[in-house]
């Protein structure tokens, strides 16, 4: 199943990377049928019209996919360098994933921000990444966002935090998710939470939780949590 990406559900063309691909890359021709989906649940068989460079497409069958029972959002401090972020990106639209939050904490450095987090290059790796794995929705992902508003606007029925305390234990991310529910995870950035961060999430409703018995870096912990709240909601 050849699946592409057009945002636009009343544009009948792919644009000129997607072109690029199915013509060279994949050797489709005109009368060859695909699927397209706009990253929010519509899914349409279409064949194609290649005129040169150009390649659009007729609909022949639309439907609308319906989404899944539960939410996994995560919120993220970004890490330094842009290639884990992107990495993260990826992987967790993989693995099934509704929002992305970079959040800015404590210890984010403002004069990276711009750099390490390009919404333009992050939405361009969440499609892909959602083409790759055979799904019909877009993450949503949004940047800059400051710490404190934040978590005090989360509305999600479950707020998680991993945060692990010195010399204390908490329970593990499994014990926490409720199925069918929609669930938010905040991974902390490289060298973790302030305290007080730690304080406004707990005031906010949050639960600290546990990803296993390692210290992981920012980037394996989101992967981790994400594939950790998925799994539990189908477990």
């Amino acid at each position: 199943m050849h699946l592409f990406y057009q945002p636009d559900p009343h544009v009948f063309e792919l644009d000129e990377e997607e072109a690029r691909h199915s013509s060279k890359v994949l050797r489709l021709g005109s009368g060859d049928m695909i699927y397209v989906t706009n990253g929010q649940g519509l899914l349409q068989k279409c064949r194609l019209n290649v005129q040169g460079r150009k390649v659009g497409y007729e609909v022949v069958e639309s439907k609308l996919t319906e989404r899944r029972n539960f939410a996994v959002n995560m919120a993220i401090a970004p890490t330094r360098k842009a290639e884990r972020n992107e990495w993260m990106v990826e992987k967790m639209t993989e693995i099934g994933v509704e929002r992305i939050d970079f959040v800015i904490t404590e210890h984010t450095n403002p004069e990276t921000l711009n750099r390490v987090v390009n919404l333009t290059r992050l939405n361009r790796i969440a499609a892909a990444a959602m083409k790759q794995s055979q799904q019909y929705y877009m993450p949503v992902i949004t940047v800059n966002n400051k710490y404190e508003p934040f978590i005090k606007n989360v509305a999600d029925a479950v707020r998680l935090i991993a945060y692990v305390p010195e010399q204390n234990t908490v329970e593990h991310v499994f014990s926490k998710i409720k199925k069918g529910v929609a669930t938010t995870l905040l991974i902390g950035p490289e060298g973790d939470f302030s305290p007080k961060e730690v304080e406004l999430a707990l005031e906010s409703g949050f639960q600290t939780v546990s990803l296993g018995p390692t210290r992981l870096r920012t980037e394996t912990a989101a992967v981790a949590g994400c594939h950790a709240v998925n799994l539990a909601q189908v477990l």
